[in-house]
């Protein structure tokens, strides 16, 4: 089984429907058992990773989409960098 960074991002055109792709990916982690926890940048992906890892779980860190960022930020490259959708599951026993 793939682990965590051994995955594929979830990708598209950059006039791909977004909220279609981004829903796909969703189902997809979502039938590994992966639950979708929200979007976020650093240092609040790093502490909230660090914390999840605490509490037992597995972390998902996954690219955000060119489009799923609004207005002026649509096509900045350090936002489409740093920001990621932050997904966990609970580790086997």
């Amino acid at each position: 089984m793939p682990q965590p960074s051994d995955r594929e991002p979830a990708v598209g055109p950059h006039d791909a429907d977004v909220p279609e792709v981004r829903a796909r990916r969703d189902d997809e982690l979502a039938a590994e058992g992966w639950t979708r926890r929200f979007t976020g940048s650093p240092p609040r992906l790093s502490e909230l990773t660090a914390l999840y890892e605490e509490l037992g779980y597995e972390v998902l860190l996954d690219p955000i989409l060119p489009g799923e960022l609004g207005g002026a930020c649509v096509d900045c490259t350090l936002a489409l960098t740093l920001f990621k959708v932050i997904y966990t599951r609970s580790e086997a026993p």
